[in-house]
Parts: structure tokens; C-alpha cells; sequence
């Protein structure tokens, strides 16, 4: 392999049992949107089942169909909601919704499909849900026709992570508003904790399930949990090494200048592989545990490390190269951008390797 990014699913079952001892008597929703933040959706979904794990959300109906296909039988929701034209397939797939719509919700009843809906909930993150006042509309439209789909109520956290005073008095508005939802007899999921909300609030709501998105894999917002393991490390190879028998201005741009004698290891990765090209001249890479000093502007298919003097007679082609590991969280913060955003970011070019140690 060139370039792969490895899962350490022991540590991921670790940190779920992590979880379970923060939630009581909930249940787990596990998030695997995205492909699973980048992990690998089906995957990470076969290890979240045996965790005794039963019901998952994506974003959109593809990624849906995708784990039916995949032989995964347990409850989804899709979280982003659907269009119309898309219910069918829903209905076919045996998929929940997030419903935000009054037109939808009609639209639904009239057309007898079978959907189960979750109502999304507008508390304060200003994305898709029903505004409060739109709520006793719905209420009354549910209990006239007698609907029994509109299964499950949730809104969604918008600075949970984010440790401030300002910050936790909007949260507990967000649940405040949250938890004095209630008139439709056949909601059967509450949930409004996410990631950040499950480590700093759970004692706060009255939610019968808690999603459950980075934190299994250690990280919550732009920090590292205490007590939880990391999961992910993104690594690849060295493929060539060069001695400059000159002085050199390396990559596109002529953004670094090398000397004569100067040794540069290009690693077969690149910005199309998910490697990000912020912190010009000085992002490291670890190898054999040293951080070496990504030089010029990243490639699309390959980068350019300086070999530090001691370490040229060691380093051969081949040799494994770390790109983020257990400093992903510092070097997001390096580089101007999130944690999520790296590792969503990863190429499906590249290898997910699952591993016990």
C-alpha cells in the first residue's frame, strides 16, 4: 500500500464502553455519516453492532441504501431529510426520516407512504427544523388524522464542545426548549445529546438516546477526550530520497529553498489523498518517531520532507511515514481547520485498514 489510514477498533470499542458509562440508561444512535467521518460507514457500523449498538444515522438517502445493501438491518435515520421524489425509496429501504416540513408531513399522509418520522426540533442552530410555534400546527394535523409514523423528536446542540459561560447558557436554553416538547403519544426516540453534549450534559436532559459522532473515536470539538483512546492514524510511504547536488527551491512555487547536501524524502501522498496544505514550511510527518519538516507546497499525489542530518543513514524507501496520528487535534489547529474536516477529507483512494493493537 501507498498511503492508508488505519483503525484501531479495539481502542474504537473501548471508547464506546467509555460512553455507556457517561449515558445511564440511554441508548446509542451511532453516527456513521459520511462514510463514517472519513472511517469507512459499513465498517465502523459492523463494529458499533457489536457493541450492542442498534440504531444509526447518516445524512442523505444514499448513504442509507448504502448499509442496507451492505446486510445492515438495524434502524437508520437519514439526518440531512429528503426531498419528496426520494420517499419511496425510503419507504423501500425501511429508512426513518428527519421531517421538518409541514408540506412533507402532508405530503406523506396523502400519498399513504409508509416513513417513519423523527421531528427535527429548531432550538438554536438555525439549520432545518420546525420553528416552536409550527409545532402545535403539526401537533394538531398528527392527532386529527391519527398518525402513528411520527416516531421520534430531536434537535441538535450547535456549541456543545464549546467551553464558555456564553456557551453553556445557550446549551441549556437548546435543552430547556428541548425538553418541554411533548403531545404526540407515539414518540418512542427523544435525542438532543451529541458528541459534545454527552460528555458535559447528560445530566441535563430528558432524551431516551444520545448520537454519537466523534467522540468514539477520542475526539470532541478541537481537543482530545481524557480517558478515551485514539482510533486513527493516517500513514503512508516514503518512495524516493534525494540528495540536492545543488541549492534548490522544492515544489510548486518555489515556496522553500534548500542547500547543497540537503536531503528531501518524497512520501507517496498528497493533497488529493487528504493531506492538507496549510502551514506552509512548517507541518511535520513522524518518522521512525522523529517529526521531519514537510518543505514547498504539498502535491496532489506526493509531499516532500527534509531528513534531518542523523537520521539519513537510517531512513530507506519504504520506510513508514505517519502523517496524523495522535497529534491530529494540534495539527488541525496548525493548519487552520478542524479535525472533522481532515479526516472527512480523506480520499476513498485510500486504504481503511482495521486493526486490534
Amino acid at each position: 500500500m501507498r498511503t492508508w489510514l488505519e483503525v484501531n477498533t479495539k481502542n474504537l470499542r473501548y471508547n464506546i464502553g467509555k460512553i455507556y458509562e457517561k449515558i445511564g440508561d440511554r441508548k446509542i444512535i451511532g453516527i456513521v455519516k459520511a462514510n463514517s467521518y472519513g472511517l469507512g460507514s459499513i465498517e465502523i457500523t459492523k463494529e458499533l453492532i457489536k457493541c450492542g449498538i442498534d440504531f444509526f444515522a447518516v445524512a442523505t438517502l444514499s448513504e442509507g441504501i448504502e448499509l442496507r445493501k451492505a446486510g445492515i438491518k438495524e434502524k437508520i435515520l437519514i439526518l440531512g431529510g429528503v426531498f419528496d421524489d426520494e420517499l419511496k425509496e425510503v419507504a423501500q429501504y425501511d429508512l426513518h426520516i428527519a421531517l421538518s416540513r409541514f408540506d412533507q408531513l402532508v405530503y406523506i399522509h396523502k400519498n399513504k407512504l409508509q416513513v417513519k418520522c423523527h421531528l427535527a426540533l429548531e432550538t438554536g442552530m438555525g439549520r432545518i427544523g420546525f420553528n416552536f410555534e409550527d409545532v402545535e400546527k403539526v401537533k394538531k394535523y398528527v392527532k386529527e388524522n391519527n398518525l402513528t409514523n411520527i416516531i421520534g423528536v430531536y434537535t441538535h446542540l450547535s456549541v456543545a464542545d464549546e467551553e464558555s459561560e456564553e456557551n453553556r447558557i445557550y446549551t441549556e436554553k437548546q435543552i430547556e426548549k428541548f425538553n418541554n416538547f411533548n403531545g404526540i403519544d407515539t414518540i418512542e426516540y427523544r435525542h438532543i445529546l451529541n458528541s459534545g453534549g454527552i460528555l458535559s450534559y447528560s445530566d441535563k436532559d430528558n432524551g431516551n438516546y444520545v448520537r454519537v459522532g466523534i467522540v468514539m473515536y477520542g475526539i470532541c470539538g478541537e481537543r482530545w477526550i481524557d480517558d478515551f483512546k485514539p482510533v486513527i492514524s493516517f500513514k503512508s510511504k516514503i518512495l524516493f530520497i534525494k540528495t540536492l547536488i545543488e541549492d534548490m527551491d522544492i515544489s510548486y512555487g518555489r515556496a522553500c529553498h534548500l542547500k547543497k547536501g540537503e536531503v528531501i524524502g518524497t512520501i507517496a501522498a498528497g493533497y488529493a489523498d487528504g493531506f492538507k496544505r496549510g502551514a506552509l514550511n512548517k507541518m511535520t510527518v513522524k518518522i521512525q518517531g522523529r517529526d521531519c519538516t514537510v518543505v514547498g507546497k504539498v502535491c496532489m499525489d506526493m509531499l516532500m520532507v527534509k531528513i534531518p542530518e542523523d537520521m539519513v543513514e537510517k531512513i530507506k524507501i519504504g520506510e513508514e511515514v505517519i502523517l496524523y496520528g495522535d497529534d491530529l487535534v494540534e495539527k488541525a489547529k496548525e493548519i487552520g481547520t478542524s479535525t472533522y474536516e481532515i479526516i472527512t477529507g480523506i480520499n476513498p483512494r485510500v486504504k481503511r485498514v482495521y486493526i486490534e493493537e
